[in-house]
């Protein structure tokens, strides 16, 4: 069950988040990547989540995504997880994961706090 997220602490968020983007840029861009592209075929963020974090997948499994797109989306997630400075995504990820996947990955597409503040986003 998500919380809502107080305005602070999506602040916070965006504040970690752009600071991995200044000191890792490379590892920030192949995220911004894998985070576009998820929006771009429809996957819940969730499912991008649990497959970074190694999560169990059965919750949020994108059950109508055929499985050549699924296999092509892994493998770019894959790329994000072998990069050597996923750890730094990760442990960033991993302490804001209570205010949610959806809108951690939304902050990293450019969305402003306020907009987020408060919101139920669907995994």
């Amino acid at each position: 069950m998500l919380k809502l997220a107080s305005l602070d602490e999506l602040y916070e968020a965006k504040r970690d988040l752009e600071e991995v983007s200044r000191r890792y840029p490379d590892v920030y861009e192949t995220l911004t990547h894998v985070v576009s592209f998820t929006r771009q075929l429809q996957i819940k963020y969730g499912y991008m989540g649990a497959l970074l974090m190694e999560e169990d997948l059965t919750s949020t499994y994108p059950e109508f995504v055929k499985g050549s797109i699924l296999s092509l989306y892994k493998k770019e997630v894959d790329k994000l997880k072998n990069h050597e400075d996923f750890p730094v995504v990760k442990e960033v990820l991993d302490q804001y994961r209570d205010i949610g996947d959806a809108k951690l990955f939304l902050l990293i597409l450019g969305a402003k706090p306020e907009l987020l503040k408060g919101s139920t986003i669907i995994k």
